[in-house]
């Protein structure tokens, strides 16, 4: 059993040693929580008016492809509401490319890299430090550094069930570090719950390839259809319709394409009977000959791939709706709180230590005259 001396020198030095990571997923998640609405303030031009009908997804796809003929298309977000359609793209080198489209007159209205889109690049830090695998990797060691944080400081912090009120007490009037300790400790308190959620879900998102392959999960499903040279392909509307007539009108979130010429289409369909807000049924297409290749249904899928389905939901909020979004906001903010009040106590307690050491030294030479 770790004694509380032993505990609280693990809880500082973790600390210390995923400070940055912690802010900067911190700031990062923050700003995410509310990323749509940020991407609205900054680009007001994404916000369009609705026509009597919509561009045919196709005209779209074929109006981005001839405006960045260099960049490979990999997905198409449908917004709700009036809103742009965002064609995610693979550029040069790799680098991510976004074009934003107006569904219902087929105009761009937005195109670029990280540079035009700010908030793709806070994803991109936030989710892999804008270093691909390896990223991921740093960021779940992160979170499940945090996880450690949240349960080495709640043991510490917990003052007993008849003294719970006192343990959410901040003491000022006794100096700065009184108070920021005081703070410290009541705030974590407060937020514990919220930062374990996010640390966890967001480690456990980056690792479910790994974990579907040892748990009894369903991995969703990857087709490949081998390139046919000079072969036309299927109209994306045309397979639209076919998915709406096998699988009902259910509203379009986003398409998804594989393959070097874009030969496996998936269809993102929002699921109206789960309860989750962004579960989607997804069918997969084979875009020379029209074919369903196969589908992922959340309503068909093992208890184990609903609860991981749900990770994301949890992670970002949106599980609770606004309320809970608030509630990721606060937890994220903490964190920046969490770094800086830490730091500021390991300072001050090096301070102190070095001011008794400076003491014993005088008293020792006294005492030798």
């Amino acid at each position: 059993m770790i004694n509380r001396a032993t505990l609280l020198k693990l809880h500082r030095w973790v600390g210390l040693a995923v400070a940055l990571l912690l802010c900067v997923q911190g700031l990062t998640g923050t700003l995410l929580v509310f990323r749509e609405e940020i991407e609205h303030l900054l680009h007001p031009e994404l916000a369009v008016v609705p026509a009597a009908t919509a561009v045919p997804v196709q005209q779209l796809v074929d109006t981005v492809r001839n405006a960045a003929p260099e960049a490979t298309l990999q997905r198409i977000r449908f917004a709700e509401g009036a809103a742009a359609a965002m064609f995610v793209m693979r550029g040069a080198a790799g680098r991510p490319y976004l074009v934003a489209v107006d569904p219902w007159r087929g105009e761009i209205l937005r195109q670029g890299g990280y540079e035009r889109w700010p908030t793709e690049l806070l994803f991109r830090i936030h989710d892999e430090l804008l270093s691909g695998r390896s990223g991921e990797i740093v960021v779940s060691i992160e979170g499940m550094a945090l996880a450690f944080l949240v349960i080495a400081g709640f043991i510490l912090w917990w003052p007993g069930r008849r003294r719970l009120k006192s343990g959410f007490r901040v003491i000022t009037g006794q100096g700065a570090d009184r108070a920021v300790r005081t703070t410290h400790r009541a705030l974590g308190g407060a937020v514990a719950v919220v930062l374990l959620m996010s640390g966890l879900t967001g480690a456990l998102l980056i690792h479910r390839t790994a974990l579907q392959s040892v748990l009894p999960m369903v991995p969703r499903p990857k087709f490949v259809v081998a390139q046919v040279a000079g072969h036309p392909l299927t109209s994306i509307d045309a397979m639209l319709a076919s998915a709406r007539r096998e699988h009902g009108p259910l509203p379009l979130r986003e398409l998804r394409f594989s393959g070097s010429e874009g030969q496996v289409v998936a269809f993102y369909f929002q699921d109206l009977s789960s309860l989750r807000p962004n579960a989607t049924r997804q069918y997969f297409y084979n875009a020379y000959d029209g074919s369903e290749l196969g589908r992922y249904e959340p309503a068909n899928l093992p208890a184990l791939n609903t609860a991981y389905d749900w990770l994301f939901t949890i992670h970002t909020g949106r599980a609770a709706r606004l309320p809970g979004r608030f509630v990721v906001l606060i937890g994220g903010l903490s964190l920046v709180f969490f770094v800086t009040s830490g730091f500021w106590l390991w300072l001050s307690a090096r301070k102190q230590r070095r001011a008794r050491r400076m003491k014993a030294r005088v008293r020792l030479a006294c005492e030798a005259e």
